[in-house]
């Protein structure tokens, strides 16, 4: 301990750790492997959270991939928040945790963005030709005009932000002579986005924004799968039986057509990837309490579960993930 009351620690070996980690070769093992492109050992992890954290900290690791980081975080008796925008990321991550054979804290599955279309553009095509936008090739900021407004579709896998607003703003900062108003289109709107675009409107004699959340207005960009889930109580006990399942999107992706869906793939049960069930279902979010998930990947799930209810009046909601990755949910 120096002057300063500051503790200073010495390598064993005399020799302070460097910054290169030597963890030998990559010792994942077989137990560890999800097949995902930039998986890192646990190992490696390991080290960074030991180093990094304490037992009562929360580790955030906001591109979750594998879900390597949230596995060790619970190895470590840490809690964990794990994010991340592909869907295929977001099923191997709960698949691997769902292995741990003592989980801690349970999982609680959010879903923040509406991304089940396939690209952007294809959202974009929806949109222009469901609302009659003219486009134009010459613009590269715009998407279009209609009826004399300017068009900006913004990203539709997530709520319209502030900073989507400003984006319009300083464009139209570089453009002096535009007199005409803007229309943009949006799948959601945080809130008091609207108040304040409605106050700055009064103000303005040109440029005016106006949102339009085409949710609200009952445009979607995707068909949402459907399924028939049947609850049976007995007691302290209910039995989840999923009867039928099907997704206009596998149907797409298939190109067939939904009459001869039967004859294409004969049990339902194949296009399901997974099924989680909460049986304490708030309504804020999923925690998921038993779950399905199958070992090998041409395994099916078993689609009947009797599971324990924590009190009579208990409200169970099951959540059933696709081979895509698009999720129902469908509560008693």
């Amino acid at each position: 301990m120096d002057s300063s009351g500051k503790k200073w620690y010495a390598h064993p070996k005399g020799q302070l750790p460097s910054d290169l980690f030597e963890i030998g070769i990559i010792s994942r093992s077989a137990k560890e492997r999800e097949k995902f492109p930039t998986q890192k050992p646990e190992a490696l992890i390991e080290r960074i959270i030991r180093a990094s954290t304490d037992k009562d900290s929360i580790v955030l690791d906001c591109f979750v991939g594998s879900g390597t980081t949230a596995a060790v975080a619970e190895k470590l008796g840490r809690r964990w928040i794990a994010a991340d925008i592909n869907k295929g990321a977001i099923q191997t991550s709960i698949k691997r945790l769902q292995k741990l054979p003592d989980m801690q804290h349970g999982i609680a599955h959010y879903r923040v963005n509406n991304y089940d279309a396939n690209t952007h553009l294809e959202r974009r095509d929806i949109v222009i030709k469901k609302y009659g936008v003219q486009t134009d090739r010459q613009e590269a900021f715009f998407d279009g005009t209609l009826d004399g407004t300017l068009v900006k579709i913004i990203d539709l896998t997530k709520p319209l932000t502030p900073l989507d607003i400003q984006t319009i703003k300083d464009e139209l900062e570089n453009r002096p002579d535009e007199s005409r108003n803007i229309t943009v289109f949006c799948y959601g709107i945080n809130s008091g986005i609207q108040a304040e675009l409605k106050e700055e409107n009064r103000r303005r004699a040109i440029n005016k924004i106006f949102a339009r959340d085409i949710g609200s207005e009952g445009v979607t960009t995707f068909e949402p799968a459907s399924a028939e889930v049947n609850f049976e109580r007995d007691g302290d006990s209910v039995t989840v039986t999923i009867a039928d399942y099907i997704s206009p999107t596998i149907l797409a992706r298939m190109d067939i057509d939904r009459t001869i869906f039967d004859e294409q793939i004969d049990d339902f049960h194949a296009q399901i990837d997974c099924v989680l069930i909460d049986t304490d279902y708030t309504g804020e979010h999923f925690k998921i309490v038993e779950s399905d998930v199958p070992k090998k990947k041409e395994d099916f799930v078993d689609g009947e579960y009797t599971v324990l209810l924590p009190r009579p009046d208990a409200r169970v909601a099951v959540k059933i993930i696709d081979m895509l990755g698009e999720e129902t949910e469908i509560t008693e």
